[in-house]
Protein backbone atom coordinates (compact mmCIF):
# COMPACT_ATOMS: atom_id res chain seq x y z
CA UNK A 1 0.00 0.00 0.00
CA UNK A 2 1.41 3.42 -0.90
CA UNK A 3 1.11 6.65 1.03
CA UNK A 4 -1.58 7.86 -1.39
CA UNK A 5 -3.86 5.10 -0.08
CA UNK A 6 -3.44 6.09 3.58
CA UNK A 7 -5.13 9.46 3.43
CA UNK A 8 -5.25 12.25 5.97
CA UNK A 9 -3.63 10.40 8.90
CA UNK A 10 -0.53 9.68 6.85
CA UNK A 11 -0.37 13.35 5.83
CA UNK A 12 -0.46 14.32 9.52
CA UNK A 13 2.51 12.00 10.14
CA UNK A 14 4.35 13.83 7.34
CA UNK A 15 3.48 17.15 8.97
CA UNK A 16 4.80 15.85 12.32
CA UNK A 17 7.97 14.70 10.55
CA UNK A 18 8.59 18.20 9.16
CA UNK A 19 7.90 19.80 12.54
CA UNK A 20 10.22 17.39 14.36
CA UNK A 21 13.07 18.01 11.89
CA UNK A 22 12.53 21.78 12.32
CA UNK A 23 12.85 21.40 16.11
CA UNK A 24 16.22 19.70 15.68
CA UNK A 25 17.35 22.43 13.26
CA UNK A 26 16.28 25.07 15.79
CA UNK A 27 18.70 23.42 18.24
CA UNK A 28 21.50 23.71 15.67
CA UNK A 29 21.43 20.12 14.44
CA UNK A 30 21.47 19.03 10.82
CA UNK A 31 18.14 17.27 10.37
CA UNK A 32 16.32 15.69 7.45
CA UNK A 33 12.60 15.04 7.15
CA UNK A 34 12.15 12.14 4.73
CA UNK A 35 9.17 11.52 2.43
CA UNK A 36 8.80 7.81 1.66
CA UNK A 37 6.89 6.70 -1.39
CA UNK A 38 6.18 3.38 0.29
CA UNK A 39 7.02 1.36 3.38
CA UNK A 40 7.22 -2.42 3.12
CA UNK A 41 7.54 -4.80 6.06
CA UNK A 42 9.83 -7.77 5.50
CA UNK A 43 8.64 -9.87 8.42
CA UNK A 44 10.95 -12.86 8.00
CA UNK A 45 13.93 -10.48 8.23
CA UNK A 46 12.52 -8.19 10.96
CA UNK A 47 12.96 -5.23 8.66
CA UNK A 48 11.10 -2.27 7.19
CA UNK A 49 12.03 -1.16 3.68
CA UNK A 50 11.46 2.57 3.28
CA UNK A 51 11.43 3.62 -0.37
CA UNK A 52 12.75 7.15 -0.93
CA UNK A 53 12.99 9.40 -3.98
CA UNK A 54 16.52 9.13 -5.46
CA UNK A 55 17.65 12.66 -4.59
CA UNK A 56 16.33 12.33 -1.02
CA UNK A 57 18.08 9.00 -0.61
CA UNK A 58 21.34 10.55 -1.84
CA UNK A 59 20.94 13.35 0.71
CA UNK A 60 20.43 10.99 3.66
CA UNK A 61 23.17 8.66 2.43
CA UNK A 62 25.63 11.59 2.32
CA UNK A 63 24.50 12.94 5.70
CA UNK A 64 24.90 9.61 7.49
CA UNK A 65 28.12 8.57 5.77
CA UNK A 66 30.59 8.00 8.59
CA UNK A 67 28.03 8.93 11.26
CA UNK A 68 27.20 6.46 14.01
CA UNK A 69 23.53 6.43 14.98
CA UNK A 70 23.59 6.55 18.77
CA UNK A 71 19.89 6.44 19.53
CA UNK A 72 16.53 5.96 17.88
CA UNK A 73 13.32 7.60 19.07
CA UNK A 74 9.85 6.40 18.07
CA UNK A 75 6.69 8.50 18.12
CA UNK A 76 3.44 6.56 17.72
CA UNK A 77 0.01 7.23 16.24
CA UNK A 78 -2.83 4.85 15.45
CA UNK A 79 -5.09 4.68 12.44
CA UNK A 80 -8.02 2.57 11.37
CA UNK A 81 -6.05 0.07 9.27
CA UNK A 82 -2.42 0.89 10.07
CA UNK A 83 -0.03 1.88 12.83
CA UNK A 84 1.99 5.02 12.10
CA UNK A 85 5.41 5.69 13.54
CA UNK A 86 7.81 8.57 13.22
CA UNK A 87 11.26 7.08 13.68
CA UNK A 88 14.07 9.51 14.46
CA UNK A 89 17.65 8.26 14.16
CA UNK A 90 20.07 10.48 16.10
CA UNK A 91 23.74 11.11 16.56
CA UNK A 92 24.15 13.55 19.44
CA UNK A 93 27.91 13.53 18.88
CA UNK A 94 27.53 14.77 15.30
CA UNK A 95 24.27 16.66 16.00
CA UNK A 96 22.53 14.85 13.17
CA UNK A 97 18.94 13.56 13.04
CA UNK A 98 16.99 11.75 10.34
CA UNK A 99 13.19 11.76 10.70
CA UNK A 100 11.52 8.82 8.95
CA UNK A 101 7.73 8.48 8.78
CA UNK A 102 6.65 4.83 8.59
CA UNK A 103 3.52 2.73 8.74
CA UNK A 104 2.65 -0.92 9.14
CA UNK A 105 -0.72 -2.22 8.05
CA UNK A 106 -2.63 -4.04 10.78
CA UNK A 107 -2.61 -7.16 8.59
CA UNK A 108 1.24 -7.16 8.58
CA UNK A 109 1.87 -6.03 12.13
CA UNK A 110 1.68 -9.32 14.04
CA UNK A 111 4.18 -11.15 11.83
CA UNK A 112 6.64 -8.24 11.84
CA UNK A 113 6.35 -7.78 15.60
CA UNK A 114 6.92 -11.50 16.26
CA UNK A 115 9.97 -11.57 13.96
CA UNK A 116 11.41 -8.44 15.58
CA UNK A 117 10.88 -9.89 19.06
CA UNK A 118 12.60 -13.13 18.03
CA UNK A 119 15.50 -11.22 16.45
CA UNK A 120 15.75 -8.73 19.33
CA UNK A 121 15.81 -5.86 16.82
CA UNK A 122 13.94 -4.12 14.03
CA UNK A 123 15.98 -2.83 11.11
CA UNK A 124 14.87 0.22 9.15
CA UNK A 125 16.34 0.14 5.65
CA UNK A 126 16.21 3.32 3.58
CA UNK A 127 16.62 2.72 -0.14
CA UNK A 128 16.04 4.35 -3.51
CA UNK A 129 13.74 2.91 -6.17
CA UNK A 130 16.66 1.56 -8.20
CA UNK A 131 17.95 -0.28 -5.10
CA UNK A 132 21.54 0.80 -5.88
CA UNK A 133 22.43 1.34 -2.23
CA UNK A 134 20.90 1.42 1.23
CA UNK A 135 21.19 3.07 4.61
CA UNK A 136 20.17 1.05 7.66
CA UNK A 137 19.75 1.65 11.33
CA UNK A 138 18.53 -0.68 14.02
CA UNK A 139 16.06 -0.39 16.86
CA UNK A 140 17.64 -2.60 19.53
CA UNK A 141 14.40 -2.44 21.52
CA UNK A 142 11.81 -3.31 18.86
CA UNK A 143 8.96 -3.20 21.36
CA UNK A 144 9.33 0.61 21.27
CA UNK A 145 8.14 0.51 17.67
CA UNK A 146 5.14 -1.69 18.39
CA UNK A 147 3.81 -0.04 21.55
CA UNK A 148 0.42 1.57 21.24
CA UNK A 149 0.31 5.38 21.39
CA UNK A 150 0.44 6.60 24.96
CA UNK A 151 2.07 3.47 26.42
Amino acid sequence: MSRADLGERWQRVFDDTEATAAEYRDRGWEALALHPGDVNPIADEARLHVLLPGSEFDEVNDLLSGVEIESVRVYAAAGETASYRLVVAESATEEVAVCVPTFVLDSDREALEAAAADAGRLTVRLRPLDDRDRVEFVLDEPDLYFRAPGE
